[in-house]
């Protein structure tokens, strides 16, 4: 679980925060509707001697989730932002990405998009890429028909609720905890190594062990609401 949180961190950050220290970065926050299935929440824009970077985030607001009508949205943001005048010294970004989300709360954690857009320069045309698992759960919960995993997660949900907790409220809970207990092993061990490791392995086992009491949960369980978080949270 952790691991895969460490890797799309790692990810994001890769693409988003390349040469931070030498940049200039200018975060905007924009509410703009340019089409009738999303809305472009922020903008961020930054630039160094040789890269214009623009990053767009969105929220996509249509029910009909289909690659053909993320992809569309995802492209109709691009062709809006890829001849913006708004660099010092280029006439336009070289670099630009697009990230589509399920809703505004979903943003809080920049790597949970539902669909995200990369245009590099050595790149010909924009990259897109799509969050499948989170497309069929939110294309199935659209239709009448309950599959195995939606009559499992309707008992989680109600299990949740009968301790006082919304299963995406307990993901954020979760995703966070995780990020901290990283931070706080930077902090003691910033030269990483196993010690690094260990305390971060040792901080989360105890923070699951807390959940697990807390909220009557066993391990299959909580592997099970970090699975169903992922898909089906918006």
């Amino acid at each position: 679980m952790k691991k895969s949180i460490l890797i799309a961190l790692l990810i994001f950050l890769s693409w988003g925060c390349s040469d931070s220290s030498k940049s200039n970065q200018e975060e905007q926050s924009v509410t703009e509707s340019a089409s009738s299935n999303y809305e472009i929440i922020t903008e961020v824009q930054s630039e160094t001697p040789g890269k214009a970077q623009l990053l767009e985030y969105a929220v996509y607001t249509d029910t009909l989730y289909s690659e053909v009508a993320l992809k569309t949205a995802v492209m109709d943001i691009y062709d809006r932002c890829k001849n913006k005048d708004v660099f010092e010294n280029h006439e336009a970004a070289t670099v630009i990405a697009v990230y589509l989300y399920t809703s505004k709360g979903a943003i809080k954690d920049k790597s949970d998009w539902i669909a995200m857009l990369m245009k590099s320069p050595n790149s010909a045309e924009p990259y897109i890429s799509f969050n499948q698992f989170k497309i069929s759960a939110l294309s199935k919960l659209q239709d009448k028909f309950k599959s195995k995993d939606e009559i499992e997660l309707d008992k989680i949900k109600k299990h949740l609720k009968g301790k006082g907790i919304d299963l995406c409220d307990l993901s954020d809970e979760i995703k966070k905890t995780e990020l901290d207990n990283i931070h706080r092993a930077d902090a003691k061990y910033p030269d990483y190594g196993e010690k690094h490791m260990a305390m971060i392995d040792q901080l989360d086992e105890q923070f699951y062990n807390g959940l697990k009491r807390r909220y009557n949960l066993d391990d299959a369980m909580l592997s099970r609401i970090s699975v169903f978080a992922m898909s089906y949270c918006k």
